[in-house]
């Protein structure tokens, strides 16, 4: 059983830094203010920090357009094409450089690590007609081999005017629970935007790229968000498959065993909403969203009892200017509730489980060029899966985050960051081992 326990917990801790560290928070693209022919900071704080009309730009599914289109021709005809006379294409490239306090028996790697790139992203990122547009990026990581997939969507928005207010409504697809939204504190686009921070989380802020969804989204008075989306695991004629890389099985594994795969059931429902308003100088948002999730194990088929995670979160978002400089917090709050229905046909005394997450950030912005940043962010209850969790053991994680980032240009970030954990994955004990330098120039072009 120790081994078990082991396995599943270096391949917990590789999903946590798969999901949660290398992600870059990358919708902020060149392509975007080439389109538009406005800088970066038009919409952006300092990227990939959106200001109030970045997100309107987002909503409006990337359509403002002001540069030359090609036409179907003149009169009507004019309006059977309109594309940009510019593709609308952007690279991203990371490189950096980690070093990590522990020995190199640390769960966190190796005691330093230089990537050139950490990461190669292209994008196609802009208005496709008028009323859609689209956001797609394909990624190679370092030793990947090649390009992938990475956070992509495409949506179709438009304005209306019921009564006295403005409604904009939206229909959007995409490949990660979230992706969709516009302020900093959902998975997607959440701080620390680019971080070896490694800590459990819900499932379904681990998603990205394993499932494909398609929803509709509300906008009204500029005030009022509602988003409700549906998602399914990718793969061929619609059917149930296995997760590329899901470690959430909840098949008990022999010693020295491997975790078998996961499939999400059927259409799993995520949902969002949110209010925002601006008095004075101060802007407030405040939300919530969730998703419900059922995963059959693939060893035993897509069928019988399943395993549903059940994740509800609270989110909120403030922002004020000072002259020049501005100040932005974050803080997000979240519930996942496991109920181990699959996993009680093989142990029937088994509980159901769950834990928490709070993250609670803010940045200072000095000017247009240089911020600090710091966070705090804490897990307790189970542990995030089920074989650890039958094994008694608890979750718990307690890390700071402190970064100062320069940008001598708008499109380069320069950035360094250290991690302090106090707590572990449920480990008190040389926790600060994991502690991290981290140091990353991020560049869009």
């Amino acid at each position: 059983m120790r081994s078990s326990n082991r396995t599943y917990q270096i391949v917990i801790f590789l999903l946590a830094l798969a999901a949660g560290s290398w992600s870059a928070a990358a919708n902020a693209v060149p392509s975007f203010a080439r389109q538009t022919g406005m800088a970066c900071a038009a919409c952006h704080t300092m990227f990939p920090e959106l200001t109030a009309f970045g997100r309107q730009f987002k909503l409006d599914g990337y359509t403002m357009a002001p540069t030359p289109q090609i036409t179907g021709g003149e009169g009507k005809a004019a309006s059977s094409l309109q594309i940009s006379a510019t593709a609308p294409l952007s690279v991203m490239f990371q490189t950096s450089y980690t070093t990590t306090k522990g020995s190199p028996q640390s769960q966190q790697g190796t005691l330093e690590n230089f990537q050139f790139p950490q990461q190669f992203s292209l994008f196609y990122a802009g208005e496709i007609t008028p009323h859609m547009g689209a956001f797609i990026q394909v990624t190679h990581t370092d030793n990947s081999g090649g390009f992938a997939m990475d956070n992509s969507e495409i949506r179709y928005a438009d304005h209306f005017a019921p009564g006295k207010g403005d409604l904009l409504l939206g229909i959007v697809a995409n490949n990660n629970p979230s992706m969709s939204d516009v302020w900093q504190t959902t998975p997607v686009w959440g701080y620390p935007f680019q971080s070896p921070l490694g800590y459990e989380k819900p499932l379904s802020w681990s998603l990205g790229q394993s499932v494909g969804g398609i929803g509709a989204y509300a906008l009204y008075d500029s005030n009022w968000y509602a988003e409700v989306m549906f998602y399914k695991t990718m793969g061929s004629g619609g059917q149930d498959t296995a997760l590329a890389s899901a470690p959430w099985s909840t098949i008990p594994v022999p010693a020295g065993g491997t975790p078998p795969g996961a499939a999400v059931g059927g259409w799993a429902p995520y949902a969002r909403l949110a209010y925002t308003n601006t008095f004075g100088q101060n802007t407030l948002e405040v939300g919530a969203f969730g998703m419900h999730t059922r995963l059959y194990d693939t060893g035993t088929g897509t069928s019988g009892p399943t395993d549903a995670f059940t994740d509800l979160a609270i989110d909120a978002q403030y922002e004020r200017p000072f002259g020049d400089d501005s100040i932005v917090v974050r803080a997000v709050a979240a519930h996942e509730k496991i109920s181990l229905d699959g996993y009680r046909v093989a142990v029937p005394t088994q509980p159901d489980a769950s834990f928490r997450v709070f993250n609670l950030n803010g940045s200072y912005h000095f000017g247009s060029d240089k911020l600090v940043s710091a966070a705090y962010v804490r897990t307790t209850g189970d542990a995030a899966d089920a074989a650890t969790y039958a094994a008694g053991l608890r979750t718990g994680t307690k890390a700071a985050v402190l970064e100062a980032a320069y940008y001598p240009w708008e499109n380069v970030r320069l950035s360094a960051q250290y991690v302090a954990y106090s707590q572990y994955l449920g480990v008190s004990n040389n926790a600060s081992d994991n502690n991290t330098i981290y140091l990353l120039a991020w560049l869009v072009f």
